[in-house]
């Protein structure tokens, strides 16, 4: 099955929904396929809205697939560490709005993805969203900090980021990550509706906002590219980076060394 089903509601309306396994986490070739999607889909002069889902119910996305980056060599980590941040900067530049239907667990890089997303729309109960990625003995690249700042705050997102945190629906709405909460019998239905709202868009309005809000960003995402490339790339292949993936693997808690 593969990793990503592509299903248009209509003409201007496309839904993305993972369904890689029970977690949807990313490997190597789902990054590199979901960008994939999503530049042949950028120029469709029809597009208005994309939506992105889910085809579990627990797991909106556990992000990275730990066996992607345990026990790798320096290049191979270097490679998916590329893919990983190209494949989320083509979504947060993808030229019509996106929303992100969150309907269970959506962590680390799936929190990203979630995060790059121009609306947040999560089920109310049974899920969490938060960057777990200090838990695990890792650090956090410096562009999604960035628009996680914007979104929420520095003090929310220094306290978010430093702790690992992981919120529920309630919570991560009262801070501003997400933008409506619904019952999980309502939820799609729900964002649904909202996509067709703004599929009425004409096409300049679509991809005109769209740059208004993300041009911004262009310049500061090149010039920290490959900044945060190395020193994602360095902390993974470190050896407390090493023992968080490993954690996560056995389903343990990491034991650090420093």
């Amino acid at each position: 099955m593969t990793p990503f089903a592509e299903i248009f509601h209509g003409e201007r309306i496309l839904e993305i929904k993972m369904q890689s396994n029970e977690k949807n986490t990313f490997d190597f070739e789902a990054f590199v396929l979901f960008e994939q999607i999503l530049n042949k889909h950028a120029n469709n002069p029809n597009l208005r809205v994309l939506l992105f889902t889910s085809a579990q119910t627990q797991f909106f996305s556990n992000g990275i697939e730990p066996t992607l980056m345990y026990g790798k060599t320096e290049s191979d980590v270097r490679k998916s560490v590329e893919q990983l941040l190209r494949t989320a900067q083509t979504y947060f530049q993808f030229p019509v709005p996106t929303i992100a239907v969150v309907n269970g667990h959506c962590m680390a890089a799936g929190a990203v993805f979630a995060l790059f997303s121009d609306y947040r729309y999560m089920v109310d109960k049974g899920a969490r969203i938060g960057f777990s990625e200090a838990i695990v003995g890792l650090n956090f690249p410096s562009i999604p900090t960035i628009v996680l700042q914007d979104l929420v705050g520095v003090k929310v997102t220094r306290d978010l980021l430093f702790t690992g945190k992981q919120i529920k629906g309630p919570e991560a709405k009262e801070i501003g990550l997400v933008d409506e909460l619904f019952s999980a019998e309502s939820l799609f239905g729900e964002s649904l509706k909202f996509a067709e709202s703004l599929s009425k868009l004409t096409n300049n309005s679509s991809r005109g906002m769209k740059t208004a809000l993300r041009e911004p960003y262009r310049k500061k995402m090149e010039s920290l590219f490959q900044i945060d490339a190395d020193l994602f790339t360095k902390v993974i292949l470190s050896p407390d980076g090493q023992e968080g993936f490993l954690s996560l693997i056995e389903k343990r808690r990491p034991k650090f060394s420093t």
